[in-house]
C-alpha cells in the first residue's frame, strides 16, 4: 500500500443541526468520501474513515464531519455505545501501524500489541470494535512470532499490553471483529488449517466455531448485539448467503436467489440487520440491503420507494453499513449525482 494514502482529501460538508424525522426518509449527509464504520447507540456519532482506510473521522449532524486523525489502514474507527471513548488506527513512533485511542483533536495514545509482539510488515495491531462503555477494545494483535496474527483484547481502564485470544488450532490466524456491550461476547473469525475463514465466537474468553445446523463452516462474523444473542455476518456454508445466529434457532441462511448477501450490523432486538447485495457470488455491483425478520432480504431503494420516501435521482445506494440499537437509523454510503462517494443517512419505521 502506498504511503500516499494518508494524505488523501477529503471533502466536508457541514450541515446544521436538525432533529431525525420520525417517517422513513433519505438524507444524504454531504459528506463525501466517508465510509461509516461504528455508531453510538443514540446514532448521535458516526466514526468512520476516508475510501482508502484513512484519515480517521468523526460526524455528528450539528457539526458535520471533522478530522480526528491520519488515520490507516489497520482496523477500523470504533466507538463505544455510550459516545464516550473512540478507537481506531495511528502511525507510531516507529512508523508502525497500530491500534490506537482518540485522545481529542488529532491526538492518539498508541496501544500497540501482546507483551514480545512483533509487527508483520507495517502492522503491528488494529481495532474493529469496541464495549458499550469503552472499557474494552477488540481487534486484532501481532504475537511474538514474525507476521503471526490473533483475535485480540485491550484493557482500556487498566491498560497494559493487549491479550491474545484462545485458538482451536495453532498456527492459523484468528480476528475479533465485534464485542457485546458488557464484553463477554466477542465475534470474528477462525482459519482453518486448510485456509479456510470461518465465522467464530468467543464466550467468556472461550472460542467455539458458528457452524450451519449441519455442522458446515459460515465466513466472517461482523456483529453482534448488545445482549450477545444475536450474531450476524456473511459467507454462509462457505457460499453466497447471509447468516443470522440466535440461541433459539442457531444459524438461518438468508439469501436471494442468484445474489450475494452480507450482513454487516444488526439493532438489538435481533430483527433488523442491514449490509449489501451483489448479484453473483464473486463479483458485480454492490446495493445497499435491509433485511427484516419475517419479511426477509430488500434492496433498501426498494424499501424506500415503496414507501413513498424520495430518493434523489441519480443516488446509487451501495452498502448500509450501520443501524442503531433500536432499528430506527441506518448509515451507509453511496454515488451521488455528481458521481461521489457520499455518505447518507436513512430513517426506518
Amino acid at each position: 500500500m502506498k504511503t500516499n494514502r494518508f494524505a488523501l482529501l477529503v471533502v466536508l460538508t457541514f450541515l446544521g443541526a436538525a432533529s431525525a424525522p420520525a417517517e422513513v426518509g433519505f438524507f444524504p449527509t454531504g459528506v463525501i468520501d466517508m465510509i461509516p464504520t461504528s455508531l453510538s447507540d443514540d446514532a448521535s456519532i458516526v466514526v468512520g474513515t476516508g475510501t482508502f482506510g484513512a484519515p480517521n473521522l468523526y460526524y455528528t449532524e450539528a457539526s458535520g464531519a471533522t478530522i480526528i486523525g491520519d488515520g490507516c489502514p489497520s482496523g477500523l474507527p470504533a466507538i463505544s455505545g455510550d459516545g464516550t471513548t473512540i478507537v481506531g488506527c495511528n502511525v507510531n513512533s516507529d512508523g508502525k501501524w497500530n491500534a490506537a485511542k482518540w485522545l481529542g483533536g488529532t491526538s492518539w495514545l498508541d496501544l500497540g500489541t501482546v507483551d514480545g509482539g512483533v509487527s508483520c510488515d507495517l502492522f503491528l495491531s488494529g481495532t474493529w470494535g469496541l464495549s458499550h462503555d469503552g472499557s474494552l477494545a477488540v481487534g486484532l494483535v501481532y504475537l511474538a512470532q514474525l507476521c503471526k496474527a490473533s483475535a485480540g483484547t485491550w484493557d482500556l481502564v487498566n491498560g497494559g499490553p493487549a491479550t491474545a485470544l484462545p485458538k482451536l488450532f495453532d498456527g492459523p490466524a484468528t480476528r475479533a471483529n465485534a464485542v457485546n456491550a458488557d464484553g463477554s461476547v466477542i465475534v470474528g473469525w477462525q482459519d482453518q488449517l486448510s485456509g479456510e475463514r470461518t465465522a467464530a465466537k468467543w464466550v467468556n474468553g472461550v472460542e467455539e466455531l458458528i457452524l450451519t445446523p449441519s455442522g458446515g463452516f459460515n465466513g466472517e462474523a461482523l456483529a453482534v448485539s448488545a445482549d450477545g444473542n444475536t450474531i450476524v455476518g456473511g459467507g454462509y456454508n462457505q457460499r453466497d448467503g447471509a447468516w443470522i445466529w440466535r440461541p433459539a434457532t442457531g444459524v438461518e441462511r438468508i439469501w436471494d436467489r442468484g445474489k450475494s448477501l452480507t450482513l454487516l450490523d444488526v439493532s438489538d432486538d435481533g430483527k433488523t440487520a442491514v449490509g449489501f447485495t451483489r448479484e453473483g457470488a464473486h463479483g458485480g455491483h454492490e446495493r445497499a440491503l435491509l433485511w427484516r425478520d419475517g419479511r426477509g432480504p430488500v434492496l433498501l431503494a426498494k424499501y424506500l420507494a415503496d414507501r413513498g420516501a424520495v430518493v434523489p435521482e441519480g443516488w446509487d445506494l451501495t452498502v448500509a453499513s450501520l443501524i442503531s440499537v433500536d432499528g430506527t437509523t441506518v448509515y451507509g454510503w453511496g454515488v451521488n449525482p455528481d458521481n461521489l462517494i457520499e455518505m447518507f443517512k436513512v430513517t426506518l419505521q
